[in-house]
């Protein structure tokens, strides 16, 4: 199989995957999201793409791995680069990110060929491009990008939804239905034709508990039925992941 849709509900060290809003600020939680991004950098071939559910939270994620020393850790086995906010400079990004890939003459002499691109669900990288081939051969997405419910836009037409009689609800599933839009806008980056394959790193609990295989939370039933039915959920720990992440790769080596 091409795809491979793996729910990452704890990291190495066993910190639980808690990336709701009200915890996701938590230091330990960030430190182990770092691990987490450079076990799987040192096991994936070419590029990786980390899709955070903000640029808010991708810039504070980025200035605790800077204070901790695990951008650098992250940095000497690949390069990484920053979604930037400005459109304008959206295409020197991509293509500094695919000479780093591909090993186009910008690598360091003994550094291991590719790159980390960090995203945001709802910007342009997430949206617009396609990660094809190389360019995307793991994607990590960090908990759930749900939008600001306080936001005046979105209470009002969730309000709307719910106005009238039987209408109570409509409101919550247009809510959730918009967040798993953006996972699935920022997934479905990956696997772009035929012969593509990828390893999909869902990381929060809400993906599935350890020891839970046998049935699928809300979140994992809302994913496409292609990758719904590929998603393993560990039975114990994180040396599971590690172990089906680097087995895949191993495989598809040996086909090439």
């Amino acid at each position: 199989d091409n795809l491979l849709p793996l729910a990452v509900p704890v990291g190495p060290t066993g910190v639980s995957l808690d990336f709701t809003h009200g915890a996701r600020s938590n230091v330990a939680l960030i430190d182990e999201l770092g691990r987490i991004v450079l076990n799987a950098s040192r096991i994936a071939p070419g590029g990786a793409c980390v899709f955070f559910p903000s640029f808010k939270y991708a810039d504070d994620v980025y200035e605790r791995w800077t204070k901790s020393g695990a951008l650098a850790s992250i940095s000497a086995v690949k390069d990484v680069y920053r979604e930037p906010r400005e459109a304008s400079a959206l295409e020197q990004c991509l293509r500094d990110y695919a000479v780093s890939v591909r090993g186009d003459g910008a690598v360091t002499a003994g550094k291991p060929r590719g790159a980390v691109l960090l995203c945001v669900v709802g910007g342009k990288l997430s949206e617009g491009i396609n990660f094809k081939d190389e360019l995307g051969r793991l994607v990590i997405m960090v908990g759930l990008p749900f939008a600001n419910i306080a936001d005046a836009e979105l209470k009002a037409r969730m309000d709307h939804l719910d106005a009238g009689v039987g209408n109570q609800g409509r409101g919550r599933a247009y809510y959730e239905a918009l967040c798993m839009r953006g996972v699935n806008q920022s997934i479905g980056r990956a696997i772009r034709h035929v012969g593509d394959y990828a390893c999909i790193l869902l990381c929060d609990q809400r993906w599935g508990a350890c020891g839970t295989s046998a049935s699928r939370t809300k979140a994992a039933k809302a994913l496409p039925d292609w990758i719904e039915q590929r998603l393993v959920v560990p039975e114990r720990n994180f040396g599971e992941i590690q172990m089906r992440l680097a087995q895949f790769f191993k495989a598809r080596t040996r086909q090439s």
